[in-house]
């Protein structure tokens, strides 16, 4: 029987039609199906999640990617609620993009404005074993290491320019990444066994 997992989404504001709508790319979905999960998606017009999230049984909770912190205020306090509760009933949380970003806010991290990280493909370092590899990038917005909480372990950094690639809490299961797995003609095999290795064991 599948696991489930829970998505964030997205907010696309339509001012042609005055329509704001919950987005998510289903390739996000595709992924997590391929490591055998069940995907959730949750609306934005929550507040108070809560009593929703016990329902549902989860193995883990997910903050995709998509538009910058501070845009829609909805979606910043939701993924506020959903790292709060992760915390609480100890269960994982990746966060993607925005979604690593948004992780770093929670405990009080900062953004730093960075350039040459949209729509493009660059290598990224293990610290541990100094090992490379080539990853997708689509933020402009970036955490240095003078800007990250202390109880969040650099795992990697941008070969060229240091910034801070992904992470991990020293004493929550939670992990955020830059980069974005759904994102490719293929979903990689590295970040397949990064997320499934996490969410299995860490």
């Amino acid at each position: 029987m599948k696991k489930h997992i829970l998505i964030s989404q997205a907010i696309i504001h339509d001012k042609s039609r005055n329509e704001i709508s919950d987005n998510l790319d289903t390739r996000l979905v595709d992924f997590f199906l391929k490591l055998n999960y069940n995907p959730l998606t949750i609306s934005n017009s929550y507040k108070s999640p809560d009593s929703l999230l016990k329902t549902l049984n989860l193995s883990a909770i997910i903050l995709s990617g998509g538009a910058n912190f501070g845009k829609f205020p909805k979606r910043d306090n939701l993924e506020k609620a959903l790292i709060s509760y992760s915390i609480r009933k100890k269960i994982p949380l990746i966060g993607i993009c925005r979604g690593m970003q948004m992780i770093n806010k929670f405990f009080n991290g900062k953004l730093i404005k960075i350039d040459h990280h949209v729509k493009n493909n660059h290598l990224i370092r293990d610290v541990k074993n100094n090992r490379k590899i080539i990853v997708n990038s689509y933020h402009n917005y970036a955490i240095s290491e003078k800007k990250i909480h202390k109880d969040l372990l650099i795992l990697f950094r941008c070969l060229k320019d240091s910034s801070i690639e992904a992470f991990k809490h020293r004493k929550y299961k939670i992990l955020g990444i830059m980069w974005h797995p759904e994102r490719g003609k293929k979903f990689k095999n590295y970040d397949k066994r990064f997320i499934k290795k996490f969410l299995n064991n860490d």
